[in-house]
């Protein structure tokens, strides 16, 4: 799992914990001024004592938590065993469910076996940014092998804890082609979200039309 993290001395902090291929070369550009921030990416494992730490040195911060895609099921993951007494002032789920795999409630795991399985880099580009393929040059991805390693991890590690916290925002774009927009909207009313939900019309990767708010 790689942290990347850029702190100085904003008050607010955003933590983002990015879907499958996410690099902080995706998320720059969208960061708020008035925010710092860390990402969380390319899940090897669900270990977050390190990330237990660094926190610990920020609890004098607003912060501010970001699940998108697969970063959903696993800020919820973290959230449920972290030690730390960690008081968001937002949390937004965004194109993920706790879930992430699942038949009804997240990408079906015949269709993530078959993904891993035939990846291709560029077609998934294309189905992550949609209108807004191809991305900018700066945008960095890791190699196809390493990131079939991570979407290995995820098919390994299914696993849904259900969690007793709130998250304030849920954000579902209408051209998803990587998370189903049914599945996702079959979990959140499940779940009670129904006022939380706000519907974008957008892609998969929809920092390009939905402002991130610290």
């Amino acid at each position: 799992m790689n942290i990347y993290h850029n702190i100085s001395n904003h008050k607010n902090i955003l933590l983002i914990f990015g879907g499958f291929a996410s690099h902080f070369t995706h998320f720059q550009n969208f960061i708020p001024k008035n925010c710092d921030w860390i990402l969380l990416s390319y899940y090897t494992h669900l270990d977050f004592m390190e990330l237990d730490r660094f926190l610990l040195s920020l609890q004098n911060k607003n912060l501010h938590l970001l699940g998108f895609s697969m970063g959903v099921w696993a800020a919820n993951l973290f959230l449920n065993q972290t030690q730390i007494p960690l008081n968001f002032h937002s949390k937004t789920a965004i194109n993920g469910t706790e879930y992430g795999i699942h038949k009804t409630y997240g990408i079906h795991p015949k269709l993530f076996a078959l993904t891993q399985k035939r990846f291709h880099l560029e077609s998934f580009k294309k189905n992550l940014f949609g209108i807004h393929y191809p991305p900018p040059k700066d945008f960095i991805f890791l190699d196809e092998l390493l990131l079939k390693e991570e979407l290995n991890f995820f098919l390994a590690h299914q696993k849904f804890i259900k969690s007793a916290l709130k998250w304030n925002r849920i954000i579902i774009s209408t051209n998803d082609l990587v998370f189903p927009t049914q599945a996702q909207k079959s979990f959140w009313n499940l779940q009670g979200y129904t006022q939380e939900i706000k519907e974008i019309k957008a892609p998969h990767f929809a920092f390009f039309d939905w402002e991130i708010i610290c």
